[in-house]
Order: C-alpha cells, then sequence, then structure tokens
C-alpha cells in the first residue's frame, strides 16, 4: 500500500501544494499507528501556507492538527487502545497525510454519535471552544455569548456548547446568506456590520473574537460589567489567500495595547488563545482528551461543511480562505473508502 502526504515546500497560493509519496514508520512503545480517512482543514493551515504563522516549523513541514482513521499498529506499552479501532486524533502538525505515528496520548477511540468524517471535524474545534468557553471565560446558564466567527468549525461547536449550560447565544457572519445557518443553530444572527450599526446589542458576558485587528476595541465595547473577550487569532491580516504583508501588518498594528489601568475601569476581562501552545503541555493534552466525553454527553454535532480529496487540498485551501464554508473542510484520502 503507498502513503501520500501534502507538505508545504514554500509560501504562497493555494496551488503551491501537491500531493507527495510517503514513507511510514513502525509505533514506538507509547505510540500508535494510523491509516487516516479524513484530515481537518483550518485557517491555521492557510496562514502556515503564507507564511504568516510563527509556530509552524521550518519548511518543508506537513500541515494539519487532526485526523480520523483507523489504528494499524500499536506500541507495546500502549493499553486503551487496540489495532482496528476507529480514532481521532490531534496531530499538531503533520496531519495531511493518509498515514500517521503519533504519541498514544494525542489518540481517543471516536465516538459513538460520529462517523470518521464528523471525528475529523472535533479536536481543533472542540479543544478550542472548551478553552476558550469553560476553561478562560467561564461561561453558565443566563450568560449572553457573542460568537464572531459563528459559521466556521469552531463557531459552530462554541454555539452549541453554550447553548448546552443554558447561554444565550448570538452569532455573527460577514456573509448574509450565512444568517439562516446560525439561526438553525438555535442562536440569533446579524451580519458584523448590522451588528455594529446597532449600539443597543451590548451587555454580553462572553464574546468570542477570531478576527483580531480593529474588530476587538468595538466588539470589546459590547461586553457588560465582569464581561471576558476571548482572541482566537487575526483572520483579518489574510484575504482571499494572497499573501500580503500591508495587510497582516496593519492588522497586527490595530490590534488593541490593552492598559490594565483602562481595565479597572471597565471591570471586564481580556483573554488571547493559542490552543496549540497549550497542547504542548502533556498534563493539558490529558485533560483535555478526557473532555472529550462532552461530545455525546453535549450531544454535539460538528457541521462538515465540505469534503475534498487529499489531491484536491489546493481547492480545499481557496474554499475556505474565499469564506465560501460553513462548519468544517475535510481532506479525505483513500483509506476512507
Amino acid at each position: 500500500m503507498s502513503y501520500q502526504q501534502i507538505a508545504i515546500e514554500k509560501f504562497g497560493s493555494a496551488s503551491t501544494l501537491h500531493v507527495s509519496d510517503l514513507t511510514p514508520r513502525a509505533p514506538a512503545d507509547d505510540e500508535v499507528a494510523i491509516d487516516v480517512a479524513y484530515s481537518g482543514v483550518n485557517f491555521a493551515d492557510i496562514q502556515m501556507r503564507l507564511g504568516f504563522y510563527p509556530d509552524a516549523p521550518k519548511k518543508p513541514f506537513v500541515p494539519g492538527y487532526e485526523v480520523s482513521g483507523r489504528v494499524t499498529a500499536i506500541g507495546k506499552a500502549v493499553r486503551d487502545i487496540k489495532v482496528g479501532d476507529a480514532v481521532v486524533a490531534g496531530t499538531y502538525f503533520g496531519g495531511y497525510a493518509s498515514h500517521v505515528t503519533i504519541p498514544a496520548r494525542q489518540v481517543f477511540k471516536l465516538p459513538a454519535s460520529v462517523d470518521l468524517a464528523g471525528g475529523a471535524a472535533l479536536p481543533v474545534n472542540y479543544f478550542t471552544a472548551q478553552l476558550a468557553l469553560f476553561e478562560m471565560a467561564r461561561i453558565r446558564k443566563g450568560d449572553r455569548v457573542l460568537i464572531e466567527c459563528a459559521t466556521g468549525g469552531v463557531g459552530v461547536l462554541a454555539i452549541q456548547m453554550a447553548r448546552h449550560v443554558g447561554a444565550e447565544v448570538t452569532g455573527l457572519t460577514t456573509s448574509p446568506h450565512k444568517k439562516g445557518f446560525i439561526e438553525d443553530l438555535g442562536a440569533k444572527a446579524y451580519t458584523r456590520d448590522e451588528f455594529r450599526a446597532d449600539s443597543s446589542l451590548r451587555g454580553y458576558d462572553m464574546i468570542l473574537n477570531a478576527s483580531g485587528g480593529a474588530q476587538i476595541n468595538w466588539q470589546r465595547a459590547r461586553l457588560g460589567m465582569t464581561g471576558r473577550m476571548v482572541c482566537l487569532g487575526i483572520s483579518s491580516g489574510v484575504k482571499d489567500g494572497k499573501r500580503n504583508f500591508f495587510r497582516m501588518g496593519m492588522a497586527a498594528l490595530q490590534m488593541p495595547r490593552i492598559s490594565v489601568i483602562k481595565l479597572f475601569n471597565d471591570n471586564t476581562g481580556i483573554y488571547a488563545l493559542n490552543a496549540l501552545h497549550v497542547l504542548r503541555d502533556p498534563q493539558w493534552i490529558e485533560r483535555l482528551t478526557q473532555s472529550m466525553i462532552g461530545v455525546e454527553q453535549m450531544g454535539l454535532r460538528p457541521h462538515v461543511g465540505k469534503v475534498f480529496r487529499a489531491d484536491e487540498v489546493g481547492a480545499a485551501h481557496a474554499f475556505l480562505e474565499t469564506k465560501q464554508a460553513t462548519g468544517k473542510v475535510l481532506l479525505q484520502w483513500t483509506s476512507a473508502n
């Protein structure tokens, strides 16, 4: 059986990505080998491809944070996973491949409520939402929650998770035709421009921001007393998948420098979340992996917006970076057939 991978060999447009051969390796004592069915595509992958992701390895490297598939081999110290198990795994780079060998602590059995495609839509989205909503913002019943990235993979799960605990949820989108999608998830829906123009929409207990840049200040002003904002990134620095240093630089310059003295007057808080850094800590990996039981307890349903063949990776990136997607975009390998 031949195995393949997709590496970032140079920075640039989606057309720079291509499939190449991969030589798999046997698992070490504490590792698991997986034939991959689906690889998740994340906005961070686009930033890596453009050269705007400081945590990325040196070129060439294989991007990808998550996969689903079936276990083909295990190390002799592995106890909870066996050959043949359907699993989901966080890969923390290396996920754009038809076969991965990774530490067993990053692998968990596929929840019974989702299929392999849905499984590949879980790790990054669920861990990010879990950290933002419950570890940082500590939302609870009755809270008013604003999800800026409401139609993306993180946003879809964040809406469901917030509603599960009894929060009142509002979702934003830049595309008017996606408002119905947000409403179907049980949240109020506005375009970002509509929401910004209506100054009566304020008093939120938690805001999840993904665009960064100039969007942070006006959104932060909509927090209520003791409200918390969690920032996930600077997606406003990228448009249409083009490598634009000026746009990224402007987005970074427009990020507010927030004074603690001023926060005393506002009685609000702001967090910045880099889930990759959290998931470098073995204790947090174990903690978040154990929290995956929440997928079934909360009845979460990841939304797979579109599946591309692995050799269509360029089209997959273009689909995501031009904001055509709702939910998760996946790459499908032949082992999914």
